[in-house]
């Protein structure tokens, strides 16, 4: 796509963006023949990716027809108009399975922003599914040996802020902390285990006792002693004097 084509499309969604806001709130019907047109490229994209049975092609797929959807994406954003949209909401879990954090976070921040609403073949509601997506995908990568997506503790991080407000299940929360206190457990164990701690208070089952373990012991065994301590503490003999 050229830079003049992404920039016609960017705008036109955003105009669309508008107009459908407007209609949703004065009731007025309102064209939208982009968004038509990206509803219609999700559901032929929805339905490739529904006859390919592997997890991995899934994920390149998604990977190779996202950039399709980038300048929808940033005309109803930069719009910043709200109402119900079907094909954003979609494309933020996909961004997610295709380790895309930074775009998933753009849409989801304006998504809770305008409290949008994920369609009904999903179980859970937005901002559970923004995090737990985070989280299943580095603690999926983490279990195969893999090295999760760039920015993935940033984007945990930051989809934990987005949402701190927000209700969901106590165990999606610890799932986010454990993987995040996995992540960085080798660059900072201190804050990985403040994080699997944390995720302890959560779900007591979630499965990071053993790492808290290790890294206590990590961490008392990684201590120096402390000098002023070491300097006040009595000698072993102190106070007492030679024996016959």
């Amino acid at each position: 796509m050229t830079p003049a084509r992404r920039h016609y499309q960017a705008v036109t969604a955003g105009a669309e963006a508008l107009r459908a806001a407007t209609a949703a709130t004065t009731g007025a019907d309102a064209p939208a023949p982009t968004r038509d047109r990206m509803l219609a490229l999700l559901q032929a994209h929805m339905l490739a990716l529904k006859a390919i049975k592997s997890r991995k092609r899934k994920l390149e797929t998604k990977r190779t027809i996202l950039p399709e959807y980038a300048a929808y994406i940033d005309g109803v954003l930069e719009a910043d108009a709200g109402g119900s949209d079907l094909v954003l909401v979609t494309l933020m879990v996909w961004s997610v399975d295709a380790g895309d954090y930074a775009t998933a976070l753009r849409i989801g921040a304006y998504a809770v922003k305008h409290r949008l609403e994920l369609p009904a073949t999903y179980k859970r509601d937005l901002q559970t599914t923004l995090v737990e997506e985070i989280a299943d995908a580095v603690l999926q990568a983490l279990a195969a040996a893999e090295t999760p997506a760039d920015g993935a503790a940033d984007a945990l991080d930051q989809a934990l802020d987005l949402t701190e407000g927000a209700d969901m299940p106590d165990e999606v929360r610890a799932k986010a902390h454990k993987a995040l206190g996995l992540l960085r457990r080798e660059s900072s164990p201190a804050a990985a285990l403040a994080d699997l701690r944390l995720a302890l208070t959560f779900d007591g089952g979630c499965g990071v006792k053993t790492e808290i373990g290790r890294l206590e012991r990590l961490l008392a065994s990684s201590t120096p002693p402390d000098p002023e301590a070491s300097a006040s503490a009595p000698p072993p003999d102190a106070g007492t004097g030679p024996t016959d």
